[in-house]
This record gives C-alpha cells, sequence and structure tokens, in this order.
C-alpha cells in the first residue's frame, strides 16, 4: 500500500472510531463512517467492504496504542514509590477510563463479541482484562510483602476488583455513574485491605 493510500486508511480507522465510540457497533452504518471521515461512498468501499472490516481495524490501531503504553513492569520501575502508591495510580487511572468511557470503544467491543462471537475479539478482551488483573496482583504482593496491605490471597482480591472497575465501565457508559459513586465504590475496595491508609 502506498504512503497515500495509508494515510487514507488511517484517517477513515480515526474517523470511524469515533463513531464506533458514539454509537456502538449495531448502530453503525458505511454511511456514518463516510459522513464521519467526510469522504466519498467509494472512497470507503475502496478500502472495506463492510462496518466489521472497518471495526477489526478501528481494534487493531488500539491495540497497537495499548502496547505503546504498556504498564508491563509498572511495579519493578517505580523504585521509590511504594505499593501503596502504584495502587493509587492505577487506581486513578482506571478512574480516569471510567470518566472518559463516551469516547472508548468499550460498549462496541462487546456488541462486536455478541454480534459475531469472534475468538479474537474475545480473545483480545480477556488479554486486555488478565494484563490488567496480573498488574493489580502484583501491586498487591509488593503491598503484602511490604507490610503496607493484608492480603490472604492477592490474584483472588485483583480479579475481583477488577470485575467492579469493569462492571463501572460499563454502568458509566450505559447508564450513567457519577464521580461520587465511583469514588465511593474505590474506598470499599480499598476498605478490604486492613492498614490501608487511604
Amino acid at each position: 500500500m502506498s504512503e497515500r493510500a495509508d494515510s487514507k486508511k488511517q484517517h477513515i480507522i480515526k474517523a470511524a472510531r469515533e463513531v464506533f465510540a458514539l454509537k456502538g457497533f449495531k448502530d453503525v452504518t458505511m454511511k456514518d463512517i463516510v459522513e464521519k471521515a467526510q469522504i466519498s461512498r467509494g472512497g470507503l468501499y475502496l478500502y472495506y467492504d463492510s462496518t466489521e472490516a472497518v471495526f477489526r481495524d478501528v481494534l487493531a490501531m488500539e491495540g497497537e496504542l495499548e502496547d505503546e503504553n504498556d504498564n508491563d513492569g509498572l511495579v519493578t520501575s517505580i523504585s521509590d514509590a511504594s505499593a501503596g502508591d502504584i495502587l493509587m495510580w492505577f487506581l486513578r487511572e482506571q478512574k480516569k477510563e471510567i470518566l472518559k468511557s463516551r469516547k472508548s470503544l468499550s460498549v462496541a467491543v462487546y456488541e462486536y463479541a455478541f454480534y459475531c462471537r469472534d475468538k479474537k475479539i474475545n480473545s483480545i478482551t480477556k488479554t486486555r482484562f488478565e494484563a490488567e488483573v496480573l498488574a493489580l496482583e502484583k501491586i498487591l504482593i509488593q503491598g503484602v510483602r511490604n507490610g503496607e496491605f493484608i492480603c490472604d490471597d492477592p490474584k483472588a482480591l485483583a480479579i475481583d476488583m477488577m470485575y467492579t472497575i469493569e462492571g463501572m465501565k460499563i454502568c458509566s457508559r450505559t447508564m450513567g455513574i457519577s464521580e461520587k459513586k465511583i469514588d465511593s465504590e474505590l474506598k470499599i475496595m480499598l476498605s478490604r485491605f486492613v492498614g490501608v491508609e487511604e
């Protein structure tokens, strides 16, 4: 693909991402993407034959961005920070994600996964969730070792916390959730650690 064609395709993907974030997956039409990208219908069909094909490339772009912003090694990379500090940073980042859910693809991803039962998409969603659980588990383990947290099963707790966080992301998009309610839920999470200072 030429540089010009690649640039045009990237333009389409970026415009389509905004449409999918706004409308989910199932309600998006090729016309919506044409209008948002401000290109001709023929220009879109030159690259894509369906909204599903566009969405797959949107997800691929999102995956590349996540890889660039990978938090792997977070616990070891912040040597001066306590596990409590790292945990608070992690929760603040999750809160930002919950609050910006109007711009996220979460609903579109879930709709798409239900729509086509695509194992690759379900795998991407599962992999992302498991990576966040692993990062959180490492933080909890470090906190237990340092005496900052008291927790018998860091992995189970990390999974439970991420289920709650994922639930808030969906609630934010589907029925709304206030910042006050998010803070309340995060405090409840933290209260499960005996000896954790908020």
